[in-house]
């Protein structure tokens, strides 16, 4: 994926201090075994995306995806399996009621559950709501569609049929000076779209695709 180098460029020119931030790559051997462990069958451009960069060390606050923290691949395991926990755990009729309140945008795209064993995650606001790849698509949508999900997330997104095409389009916004990146009293830096200007990338995500 060309845009990855594009946006590794793009992060070193604005935000040095995450894209130092970023770890070293995973190998073969460490993705197959995480496909394996989550008994799950990885799309390419997610493979692809790790084995540039295998999520960052947390040594800054920023993350890469509009301030959404990159998990690495061991976080990304233990984050799915305290949501398989949670699923288990939970009565059929409390994931009724929680899948009462759930809608997919566009209708049809993401199933209408509040957690799904095969939504794996790979960006992380830190509070329970995340960026994540779909493996369990609804009827229309895409295998290895980007959607988000989590504590706060009724409303479940098809931001994007691939990861592939999330950073193609991320690239674009970025190029077009769609950011806002801005001092914090921690003396640290929050990164942000400008259009619409908020302060988490989910609730931008849910003013650029708002229900049909």
């Amino acid at each position: 994926m060309q845009s990855l180098n594009e946006f590794e460029v793009w992060l070193k020119s604005h935000l040095p201090e995450v894209a130092a931030d970023l770890n070293a790559g995973a190998t073969e051997e460490e993705l197959e075994r995480f496909s394996i462990t989550l008994g799950v069958t990885l799309p390419d451009d997610f493979m692809r995306l790790y084995a540039w960069h295998n999520g960052q060390g947390r040594r800054t606050n920023a993350g890469p995806w509009y301030g959404l923290g990159f998990l690495p691949l061991d976080r990304i395991q233990q984050e799915c399996e305290m949501w398989r926990q949670v699923l288990k755990e939970s009565s059929q009729e409390s994931l009724t009621s929680l899948a009462s309140r759930m809608k997919s945008t566009p209708p049809g795209y993401v199933k209408k559950q509040y957690a799904n064993d095969c939504w794996i995650p790979f960006a992380y606001d830190w509070s329970g709501n995340y960026l994540g790849i779909d493996l369990s698509p609804d009827e229309y949508g895409s295998y290895g569609q980007v959607i988000n999900f989590g504590r706060d997330e009724e409303r479940k997104i098809a931001v994007s049929p691939s990861i592939g095409t999330f950073i193609d389009w991320m690239v674009s916004e970025l190029g077009s000076g769609n950011f806002n990146i801005k001092e914090e009293s921690d003396g640290g830096r929050s990164f942000n779209t400008l259009r619409p200007e908020k302060y988490h990338f989910l609730d931008a995500l849910a003013v650029l695709f708002p229900e049909s």
